[in-house]
């Protein structure tokens, strides 16, 4: 008997058409697991499959855009490879794909600061009748929200490559489709609330990267663009993170199984083979909560196939995971660029707020092995956490002024729901517990009485400047720190001579 894992031909399946729906922030360019997953598992079952991507259209949302125009990138231009907006209205265009594609259900992916954007595009096309599925790190920490949504008939509360085949395979052929594992449904006036699942990562599916228009492999790294795609190499992390979703979801399916999994190394290497080659890939970005906090043994198992394949890659991990015989191994298999999260330098608000026990001596110890390699060097950081006081954020600057990397990237807290710190914000009376956070580029969300929005993304912007200028400087700083006219006339000179003393000098962000 097939199973939901096993490739078939089934003409049933090939007349069941799925539209999905990736609601992202403009330009947010590399390729996302989740629906190339979800649609590596259809495609396996052979049914028929479109992508609305709204990727390319302009001031849909707050945010994206790799951070485009910012200190934390390198300058780069999409004219090199001919992307360029979509300038056509993304609700005319959406409405019309799928009156000419006439889906048979419409599977939408969001997080939650593209929650209100997917939505929309529901509801565009709800008069045409087409079954609306909900899924994302959003849809699985507010189903109730989810559900409670006209334009919404169906919940994904976890993984969904298995339940989406199911749900596609049951409606194909008019069966009964309201009790299947991770999904809420409506029938009836009532919500039939499934029990949720944990599957195993050996049975996932290839990425399906044939979904997207074809510009969308290319992803801007260092100011050059590479056509890039994800490779995930786990599901969960070992560490506690209170600003982050993968403690929430270790917790949330702790009945139902370890959340924490790592993919097989030979799967691992066999994916990458066939993204090469189907689609000409030239670097690589693996995704993995913490990436050296694999088991020692994968790792080097890794590590001894890996040079066969030989493109260069990056990936995201933590200072304490770092050891100089790591970074060597790394460098001999044509390890790109790593980023080291070290978000607050503040000792002590570090270890009792966000649950990181590493001092600071540590940090700067452990980037010092990667800034003595032949890697590229990210550090990437969080200012605007609830209680952070400007003081607090200069202990970040400071840690950072420490630390001899190629980049550095400030990101703006947000109580993301399903987080430790969303629920310690509402408590505290800083954030609307009905409120929707948006992306982290943009501005802050709470409403705290020591310091406003305005002073934390004027932080944000000139983050770069207090790490790598004098401290002479400072003053100048300062008023580059304004959204007023003398603080862009500051910004802007001290934008051209930080980029022309560190991105040409062979500093690259």
């Amino acid at each position: 008997m097939n199973t939901w894992a096993d490739k078939v031909t089934d003409d049933i399946n090939k007349a069941f058409r799925v539209l999905l729906v990736y609601a992202n922030s403009p330009m947010d360019n590399l390729m996302p697991v989740s629906i190339s997953s979800i649609s590596g598992a259809l495609r396996r079952r052979g049914f028929d499959i479109k992508l609305f991507d709204t990727t390319f259209y302009p001031g849909i949302t707050t945010g994206g855009g790799e951070r485009s125009g910012s200190l934390q990138v390198a300058e780069f231009s999409y004219d090199e490879v001919g992307i360029s907006f979509i300038e056509t209205d993304v609700f005319d265009d959406f409405r019309r794909l799928a009156l000419e594609y006439q889906p048979n259900i419409i599977g939408l992916s969001v997080v939650e600061p593209t929650y209100e954007l997917g939505i929309n595009l529901l509801r565009s096309v709800r008069d045409l009748s087409i079954p609306t599925v909900v899924g994302g790190v959003f849809a699985i920490f507010s189903p109730e929200y989810v559900i409670a949504n006209d334009a919404v008939d169906m919940v994904c509360i976890g993984e969904g490559e298995r339940a989406i085949v199911e749900l596609c395979e049951k409606m194909a052929r008019g069966e009964d489709s309201s009790a299947i594992d991770n999904l809420w449904v409506k029938q009836g006036g009532e919500v039939i609330r499934n029990k949720k699942a944990v599957m195993k990562l050996d049975e996932l599916p290839k990425l399906d990267f044939s979904i997207y228009h074809p510009k969308r492999v290319y992803r801007p790294m260092s100011g050059r663009l590479y056509r890039m795609a994800p490779v995930e190499f786990s599901r969960g992390c070992v560490y506690e993170c209170t600003y982050c979703s993968a403690p929430a979801f270790a917790e949330k399916f702790k009945e139902e199984g370890r959340w924490l999994r790592h993919k097989p190394v030979s799967t691992i290497i066999d994916e990458i083979k066939s993204y090469v080659d189907e689609y000409n890939i030239e670097y690589l970005y693996f995704v993995s909560e913490t990436f050296l906090a694999m088991p020692e043994e994968k790792f080097r198992e890794f590590c001894l196939r890996y040079p066969k394949i030989g493109i260069p890659f990056w990936f995201n991990t933590r200072p304490e995971t770092i050891t100089a015989e790591k970074i060597r191994m790394l460098e001999d298999i044509n390890c790109h660029r790593m980023s080291i999260g070290v978000e607050c330098g503040n000792e002590e608000y570090r270890r009792t707020m966000l649950r990181r026990r590493t001092s600071n001596i540590q940090i700067a110890e452990k980037c010092a092995i990667v800034s003595k390699s032949s890697i590229q060097l990210s550090v990437n950081n969080i200012i605007g956490f609830p209680d952070e006081t400007r003081e607090m954020i200069f202990d970040t600057m400071r840690l950072n002024r420490e630390i001899d990397a190629d980049s550095y990237t400030c990101s703006i807290f947000q109580p993301y729901r399903g987080t430790w710190l969303h629920s310690y914000c509402v408590e505290k009376g800083y954030y609307d517990p009905d409120a929707l956070a948006i992306d982290l580029t943009v501005s802050s969300v709470l409403k705290q009485p020591h310091i406003t929005d305005n002073e934390i993304r004027g932080l944000a912007r000139v983050f770069p400047l207090y790490v790598k200028f004098p401290e002479t400087d400072f003053h100048l700083i300062r008023k580059a720190e304004k959204f007023d006219a003398e603080g862009e006339e500051a910004f802007q000179l001290l934008s051209a001579r930080y980029r022309n003393t560190y991105e040409k000098r062979g500093k690259v962000f």
